[in-house]
């Protein structure tokens, strides 16, 4: 089954710098989107890593592009297309931008695992957050990255002290994540399919 994906999230992304490629279906070996933007809670012990760069730093938003740039390539967030560029997965909400009916109640995110292609001109901190991409606001990050197998999750922030992103390696291997995973299963705020998406996903990876 083909997702459509909205005209107007691929045109942000485009202004970004980054090409749209593909919405990726759920897939059970594939971490959830939500599970992955869990990673901010792990513990040192879980594997997890950290990157923070300071508010008063002069040039933050490009400061912030440099150091997650360096991280996604040396922690295998990329992988190489065959005509060179550089591919991971972006967690999105898929929905059109369209109004609800009076009355009508809100219907939850749709999150999914977007493949997407670096181009050469990019700027996340900057245009990609301002439009809403990849963040709240100009310097504001909030996503959640994966590399194409889900090996590698990624997740950036806003603290009060800097912006920054952590990750992890192996999300099937940390109980933590698989522990959020089950509970993501029980909420009957969010999505139905990413409830039943976190449910096989935990089951699959405890025997990963």
């Amino acid at each position: 089954m083909t997702t459509d994906f909205p005209r107007e999230l691929e045109d942000r992304l485009s202004l970004a710098g980054f090409s749209f490629l593909e919405v990726v279906e759920p897939r059970d070996d594939l971490v959830p989107c939500l599970v992955a933007r869990y990673v901010t809670y792990l513990q040192l012990d879980d594997g997890r890593w950290d990157v923070a760069v300071k508010h008063e730093e002069p040039d933050l938003g490009g400061r912030f592009n440099a150091e997650w740039e360096r991280a996604a390539r040396e922690r295998g967030l990329f992988s190489t297309a065959r005509d060179g560029r550089r591919e991971f997965l972006l967690g999105l909400d898929i929905r059109a931008d369209v109004a609800n009916e009076e009355g009508e109640d809100e219907a939850p995110p749709v999150y999914r695992w977007v493949r997407v292609q670096v181009l050469d001109a990019w700027d996340i901190a900057g245009v990609g957050c301002a439009t809403g991409v990849f963040g709240a606001g100009a310097n504001n990050p909030t996503f959640g990255a994966a590399s194409l197998s889900g090996d590698v999750v990624m997740a950036a922030s806003y603290w009060q002290a800097g912006i920054g992103f952590t990750g992890a390696s192996h999300p099937e291997r940390i109980a933590t994540l698989r522990e959020h995973a089950q509970r993501i299963a029980s909420y009957d705020h969010v999505e139905l399919a990413q409830r039943q998406w976190a449910e096989r996903w935990f089951s699959g990876s405890e025997g990963r």
